[in-house]
This record gives structure tokens, sequence and C-alpha cells, in this order.
């Protein structure tokens, strides 16, 4: 389901230019359709992943689906720039609380394999971008956009369906949980150790935002070639597929925090060295199968690192939160990064700063994620405090 739903959001490059045709839209408007969904995918689909905690999965699956089903319709009925931005964010909040309860999940049913379940997981967002992208161009080649996207969004929403009939939280944590109320969230929000672990956690992924809007510019400022530059992230995202796994097993074995916390030390070199990387393809390949490298176990280890520490009670609804600042954070700071590059006239300033802030972010996350003993293979996570 993964697999679907991400790379149905996130392949948006390869059907944009018809998309554009199709509603006669221009460049800005395109940008801002991606921009709004991805956004909204983050923030809105985590603020209704808290609610969904609320209630069991089938009717929030079923509901999942409905809302995917609509943009299908409203794409073959509506006509303007309007119409558009409201048939994407419709497909964002769907996707994004998709996404966090699917991130949310896999953690809950295992204790002594969490690294390792949650990497097979999470290889869905490797492989969305990697697939996806191949059925986009063999519909567009023999359709219109309107019918290309009913047919990936609607497969799309026969899975969530399917998905519905067998996806469940474990019995015994469901029944148990305290509600997700108002002094529940007040009671999570208001712990300076999820503070902290929250603003960590997107300064350690913003990195990958950041490639996604301005990778190809960065690569051809470098005078490396537009078709090289063009595949950059699909390195980032092949490599990552294999260190997603990868990264499991290893968490599981010597620590799923410090295997998270080099990864995040390993994508901070990267994005410092990458602006020097002149002209140099071997270098440039190295370093963005660095990236690719880092990617798998953040991607992969950053969920039950965060239900091990603050628990699996409302997991949904803890994963959403995270959702919502890495939303916020997605959108400010490729946008400052922008900025910073037109100030300064070149990508140096603003990748060491974002090396930096990277670096920060594995600091915060590190303290916010502490005070609870970590699991590895064949341990059961207990919290100090009960000790």
């Amino acid at each position: 389901m993964l697999t679907m739903i991400w790379g149905t959001v996130f392949t948006f490059t390869v059907y944009a230019d018809q998309l554009a045709a199709a509603f006669a839209l221009t460049a800005l408007q395109v940008s801002s359709v991606f921009s709004i969904t991805a956004a909204v995918f983050l923030t809105v689909g985590g603020i209704f992943g808290i609610f969904a905690a609320r209630f069991s999965l089938r009717p929030v699956l079923v509901l999942i689906g409905f809302g995917l089903a609509m943009t299908v319709v409203l794409l073959q009925v509506v006509d303007s720039y309007l119409g558009v931005v409201t048939t994407f964010t419709l497909l964002g909040t769907a996707g994004g609380t998709a996404f966090t309860v699917i991130v949310s999940l896999a953690p809950q049913w295992f204790e002594t394999h969490q690294g390792l379940a949650t990497s097979i997981t999470m290889t869905g967002v490797g492989f969305g971008p990697l697939v996806l992208p191949f059925a986009w161009l063999w519909l567009l080649d023999g359709t219109g956009f309107r019918t290309a996207f009913a047919v990936v969004v609607g497969v799309t929403t026969l899975v969530v369906l399917v998905s519905s009939l067998v996806y469940r939280r474990p019995i015994d944590r469901s029944k148990n949980a305290r509600p997700v109320d108002g002094t529940w969230l007040r009671a999570r929000v208001g712990d300076p150790r999820f503070q902290s672990a929250a603003i960590g956690f997107p300064l350690v992924f913003v990195w990958f935002h950041v490639l996604s809007a301005h990778l190809v510019d960065i690569l051809t400022t470098n005078s490396i070639g537009l078709e090289v530059a063009a595949v950059g992230i699909s390195v980032i995202s092949g490599v990552s597929v294999v260190s997603r796994i990868g990264g499991g097993f290893v968490g599981d074995r010597l620590g799923q925090r410090e295997t998270f916390l080099t990864s995040v030390g390993l994508a901070s070199v990267c994005a410092i060295v990458l602006p020097f990387a002149r002209s140099s393809l071997l270098v440039v390949v190295v370093v963005l199968a660095g990236f690719g490298v880092a990617l798998g176990p953040l991607a992969s280890l950053w969920s039950p690192i965060i239900l091990t520490r603050f628990g699996h009670e409302n997991a949904t609804a803890t994963v959403g939160l995270l959702n919502i600042t890495m939303g916020g954070f997605a959108f400010v700071v490729p946008l400052a990064i922008g900025m910073l590059y037109r100030v300064t006239g070149g990508y140096a300033v603003p990748l060491v700063t974002l090396g930096v802030g990277t670096v920060l972010g594995g600091v915060l996350f590190r303290w916010g994620t502490n005070g609870r003993r970590e699991q590895r293979l064949g341990r059961i996570p207990f919290d100090d405090r009960d000790t």
C-alpha cells in the first residue's frame, strides 16, 4: 500500500507537464499544486492521523479509500486551477492519513524485530518513485492525463480498500489505550523530550526535501550534465531501498538510535561535500549514494525509536504529531535554501548550513529520545521509570 500511496503523490514531476497541458496551468501554478499537496500530505495527514487514533483501522481505511475515489471523480469534472488544487489537496489529505497509519502500525506488531519489520514496510517509499514513473509514462503515452490519473489512483484506492480487510492494531494495546483527547495532547506536546524530538525529527530529514526541490539545479550548477542530474533523486531512492532493510537489520542488533544517528552524520557530511563536487561525476555519484545509504535507516528507524521512547499507546496520534512538524519544515526549508542561494550566489553556503542543521537535528532527536531503554534483538522495551 505504501508503494502506491507514496508513488502516486511523489512522482509529481513525471506528470507535471501533462497536468499543465490538460488544465492550461502555468509553471508557477503547477509548482504550487505540488507544494500544497506535499504540505497537506504531511501536515493535514498528520492531523487526521491524530483523530484516526480514536477509531478502529477498518473505517479509517475505508474513508481514506473513499477520499481517493473522490479525487478520481473530481479530476474528471473540474476545469480550473482552483479545481485542480482542491483535488490534489484531497489527494494529499487521504494519502497523508494513510501514510501516518502505515508508519505507526508496523512497530506495534513486533517486539524483537521492530527495525527490520519497519524497514521492510518503508521500502514502499523507495519503490514508489522507482516503479510508478514507468506506469505513468506508459499510461500517458497512450491516453490523456485524466484517464491515467483515474487508473493510477483507482488502483491505489483498491489496494487501500483491500488493506482495510486485514489491517488492525494489536488487541492488547488498542483496548487499553487512553483516549486521544485534550488532556492526552497537552501531556504529549508539553513534554520537553517530545518537543526536542519533534524539532529534531524534521531537521534530520529536511535535506531530502531540499534535494527533491533543488538537486537538478545544484548538480548543473556544478557542471554536471542535465541528463545525469535528472536521475539524481532516483539514485538516492534506489540505494535507499537496500539500505532501509540493511539499516533495520543492523539497528535491531547494534541499537536503533546508534544506527539512526550514524546515518544523520553521514547525511550531514554528504550535504557539506556536495557543493564542492564540481564537475567530478565519480564524487557526485559517491555523494548521492551516501545520501541513499543514510536515507534508508533514517526513514526506517525513526518510528520504532519514537514509539519505544514515548510508548505504543495511541501510536498513530504520536506519529501524526511528528508528521505535522515535518510538513512545516518540508515547506519552509527548501524555500529558505533557495533564498539563501540567491543571496550568496551559490550553493556552498546553503548546503553547508543544511549540513549543520542536520547535525543539530540529530542532537535534538538524540536528547528527545533518551530516557527509555532501547530495544535490541531479543529484548522487550521497558521504561526505566517503572523499575
